[in-house]
């Protein structure tokens, strides 16, 4: 599973380069090609001069854009449609951020400002009156539009553009959650020095000889076992052999218990006495 992930990222990662490749091969041919079809100078149904009137064919499916000059706009109410009987078209306002989508002259610089937006009933002829101290133009934003969209090296570029940026963010993406989770694997926690039991530990800590040996109290202990040993192995006879052990241990380990309780007893009396 993981390593088809890291294919799909690698899949990604190729596609939205060659992308990003197309975009900039086909970049600079249709921005060429952008600023021929939309040049306002050139792809205008009418221009009208200040007090000038023109009449153009106009379709209902359609949307009729009127510009102007960046700081000679003209007032919606100065630009006038009617039809073929007189009466007049009422237009639709341009918001502030419609206002910011502006068109290319010939050179390429975005100097003129849409003012109003007309849209008619029925296929005819329409007459446009200019009523302002500017000079006008008429738009078909949807020929246009057409005509960029129908244009091949103008569609590739958009397709590269809105494609290749986008898998490019994802497959960095991928490629981040990827390397996280090959780091986590390659996390391994090795102990490499053996684990002491508690036996070990205790030995360790209390051993005050090189041999390990084990420390008082067990060391008298001991010395009575080897003792005793040693006094069965003199004697044959086993009533004899129990005799003697029995002998030493009262004489050792019984003499030692009495003086341990005969120091404690003592303790008790001069604490009893105040001492």
């Amino acid at each position: 599973m993981k390593s088809s992930a890291k294919q799909w990222v690698k899949r990604l990662s190729g596609l939205s380069i060659i992308l990003i490749l197309i975009f900039v091969g086909t970049y600079g041919e249709s921005t060429d090609k952008i600023i021929q079809k939309m040049n306002v100078e050139e792809n205008n149904l009418l221009e009208l001069e200040s007090g000038e009137e023109g009449a153009v064919q106009l379709e209902k499916i359609r949307f009729y854009t009127v510009v102007s000059l960046e700081g000679n706009e003209i007032k919606e109410n100065e630009v006038k449609l009617f039809d073929q009987d007189g009466e007049e078209i009422i237009g639709t306002s341009i918001s502030l951020i419609e206002k910011m989508n502006k068109r290319p002259d010939s050179s390429g610089d975005l100097v003129f400002v849409p003012v109003i937006t007309f849209e008619v009933s029925g296929d005819a002829e329409y007459i446009f009156l200019n009523q302002g101290n500017n000079t006008l133009w008429v738009l078909d934003d949807l020929k246009i539009q057409s005509s960029l969209i129908s244009d091949e090296i103008i569609l590739i570029s958009m397709i590269s553009c809105c494609f290749g940026f986008p898998l490019g963010i994802i497959a960095l993406i991928g490629w981040f959650v990827v390397w996280r989770k090959t780091d986590k694997r390659s996390q391994k926690i090795t102990v490499k020095e053996k684990i002491m039991t508690t036996d070990q530990l205790f030995k360790q800590y209390n051993s005050t000889t090189e041999n390990d040996e084990v420390p008082a109290p067990f060391l008298n202990i001991e010395k009575v076992e080897v003792t005793v040993h040693e006094l069965s192995l003199d004697d044959d006879d086993p009533d004899v052999t129990r005799q003697k052990v029995k002998q030493f241990l009262d004489e050792h380990v019984g003499s030692e218990e009495n003086d341990d309780i005969k120091e404690s007893d003592a303790n008790w009396e001069n604490w009893d006495d105040g001492e």
